[in-house]
């Protein structure tokens, strides 16, 4: 179904100093934040703040203080930001795959599968406790449906949900959502910081960053220049990118969904080849993960720019009101289950942005806190809540209407 923004958006568009045709000067822009957020990192001058915390912050402030455009707007096509969004995770995610190991992977995703349950559950339970909370008359039902759909596994599932309890043309959708575009990233930001908070540190144990490495691989025997690292590993992160774009329209058409395939599809080649070719690989691993976390600072600069602060004020305060408590009661039941169950912090954040932020903010999330092995377990989840996040949105819009 085609939607016309301009009718749901009542909000006109406010000019920029930088307005979203001008590429190169945006592109400079954020050229400028990433470089300072990652050399910054390297100083220590955020002390524990992570530097894509900072890369976020400072895009959601240039958005909101109009220097830059506001990609919370679907009306304004901005195509520095489209041109990230459609090409740097597809491309960095065989990049910082290139020294996984099976046996870690299955480690690894059973246990981010168990706090990622327990996250959707407290999603759902925070919608029907919004729902008698929180007042929206008879829309109740269908804003409880579509923030439940994308707090379960990103904004992927929220307008199924939206067109399947009739939600599209009713007076709450719009400020759904801003809420979902802007708030939503407030949210991602704390879950980046929620592992350096000291007073929750001494609660949960410190997570697991060991890597297997091999010892007649040692990093120290490598002697193929930096150059020809950086062609062969973007060269084979083409390759993977470009056989799997080819091959995942005929798995979607095989397996009859209307799900996008293409990052799990990429997943598993990039699996299969650092299993197959792990010598090789891993003699590029350093250099493929550099690349990759830079796409993913640029990507990550590019989210921070979908905030406006005077988009989100502007929109109801009764459907931001619904929208934090389901947040804090998930995240709630998150924390209590993951000191029971003693996961890390680190692993609590992952799972909890799979189910908030979807795939595009798990994978990254694991590679910032340095967790190499829980990348793919964090783009399994992520996939796996675009799978059931339309369904849980529905059952919880069915069962308070």
């Amino acid at each position: 179904m085609t939607l016309n923004f301009n009718l749901i958006l009542s909000q006109p568009l406010s000019s920029t100093f930088i307005g979203a045709g001008d590429n190169f000067e945006l592109l400079g822009i954020l050229l400028v934040i990433v470089g300072f957020s990652i050399y910054g990192d390297y100083k220590k001058w955020f002390g524990n703040i992570s530097g894509v915390l900072v890369a976020l912050f400072m895009a959601a402030i240039f958005a909101s203080v109009k220097f830059i455009p506001s990609g919370s707007n679907p009306d304004l096509v901005v195509p520095v930001y489209d041109f990230a969004f459609t090409y740097l995770i597809p491309f960095s995610i065989p990049l910082l795959l290139f020294n996984v190991r099976l046996k870690r992977i299955i480690k690894e995703s059973g246990r981010l599968l168990t706090i990622f349950i327990i996250g959707s559950a407290g999603v759902m339970a925070g919608a029907i406790i919004a729902g008698y909370f929180v007042d929206l008359g008879d829309n109740t039902y269908q804003v409880a449906g579509v923030f439940t759909a994308t707090y379960t596994g990103g904004s992927v599932n929220f307008f199924a949900v939206a067109d399947a309890l009739n939600f599209l043309n009713e007076t709450p959708f719009a400020a759904s959502i801003v809420v979902d575009n802007v708030f939503t990233l407030f949210y991602l930001m704390f879950l980046f910081l929620l592992p350096k908070l000291k007073f929750l540190q001494c609660y949960y144990p410190v997570a697991d960053r060991s890597e297997e490495v091999e010892e007649n691989i040692a990093v120290a025997q490598n002697n193929i220049p930096i150059l020809t690292q950086i062609a062969l590993a973007l060269g084979i992160s083409g390759a993977v990118v470009g056989f799997s774009m080819w091959v995942s329209p005929m798995l979607e058409n095989l397996l009859k969904t209307d799900i996008n395939l293409d990052v799990l599809v990429i997943t598993i080649v990039i699996l299969i080849l650092a299993n197959v070719m792990h010598k090789f690989l891993q003699k590029l691993e350093d250099i493929a993960f550099q690349i990759g976390m830079y796409m993913l600072y640029f990507f990550l600069a590019v989210v921070g720019a979908l905030c406006d602060i005077e988009l989100l004020f502007s929109s109801s305060l009764n459907v931001l009101l619904f929208a934090t408590i389901i947040l804090v009661v998930h995240l709630i039941i998150s924390l209590v289950a993951g000191k029971i169950l003693k996961f890390s912090l680190e692993e609590i954040s992952i799972a909890s942005a799979a189910n908030v932020g979807g795939v595009t903010i798990s994978s990254p999330m694991a590679a910032t806190f340095k967790m190499k092995q829980a990348v793919t377990p964090a783009i399994l989840i992520g996939i796996l809540g675009n799978v059931i996040g339309t369904i849980l949105g529905i059952a919880v819009g069915l069962l308070l209407k």
